[in-house]
This record gives C-alpha cells, sequence and structure tokens, in this order.
C-alpha cells in the first residue's frame, strides 16, 4: 500500500512528433526550440538543408520541418521545402522569411509560410 522508493521521470510526448529546425541563426535556432518544446513537442536542429537533409534520410520520426529560406549550403528553404514535399509527403512544412517575403510565392502546395517576426504560439498551433 505503500508508494515506491523510485518514480520514473515524467517523458515529454511530442504533441506533433518531432520538429525539425533548420535555421542557420544560433539565437532563432535557440528560441524556436526552446518555445516548441515548451508546448511539448520534440525537436531536432540543423544547421542549413544540406544538414536537413541527412536527418530526414536518416529518421522516420520527424512529423515537421520548420525552415528559414535564406540559409548557406547547396541549397535554400524553398528547395528544400520542395523536396520534402516530394520524398515525404506525410512531413509538414512550415518555411519562414523576413529578408524577402515575396518569396514566399514560390512555395509548393502544402507548405505554410510565417513572415519574421512570427508570433510563437500561432506556429505552434500550426503544428498541433
Amino acid at each position: 500500500m505503500g508508494f515506491p522508493l523510485f518514480a520514473p521521470p515524467l517523458i515529454r510526448r511530442p504533441a506533433a512528433g518531432i520538429v525539425l529546425i533548420v535555421e542557420d541563426h544560433l539565437l532563432v535556432q535557440i528560441t524556436a526550440t526552446a518555445r516548441i518544446e515548451d508546448a511539448g513537442m520534440s525537436t531536432l536542429v540543423a544547421d542549413d538543408a544540406d544538414e536537413a537533409m541527412a536527418i530526414l534520410t536518416s529518421r522516420d520520426d520527424v512529423a515537421a520541418v520548420f525552415t528559414d529560406i535564406d540559409m548557406p549550403g547547396s541549397m535554400d528553404g524553398l528547395a528544400l521545402a520542395a523536396i520534402i514535399r516530394r520524398r515525404w509527403p506525410r512531413i509538414q512544412v512550415v518555411v519562414t522569411s523576413g529578408q524577402r517575403p515575396s518569396k514566399a510565392a514560390g512555395l509548393p502546395d502544402g507548405v505554410a509560410f510565417f513572415q519574421k517576426p512570427y508570433d510563437y504560439s500561432n506556429l505552434v498551433n500550426h503544428f498541433r
């Protein structure tokens, strides 16, 4: 009838699977990670689209990708979004930009756009 001496720690289950954050600016990366994790979702981080592709090809638990449009590397966030739509259509994709919002017109079907600065609560609600 007593309580156990050891209780396993509570494990935070992702609300909508793992969110892959693709962002080359460290402060934005840290803030996005903290806000999304505070909402109960798990995150992974990539500094560019090439690293994101490596993660996506090696895992099957990524439910959403949140990517900046302008990044270093072999492709930008729009190209990454297009590849994700073709190869992994079940993965939700959100792109963001503060520099060139007119690029949002070239988004693949089913990809959402959030203009910087964005409201993190709207972003988290979108992932849910």
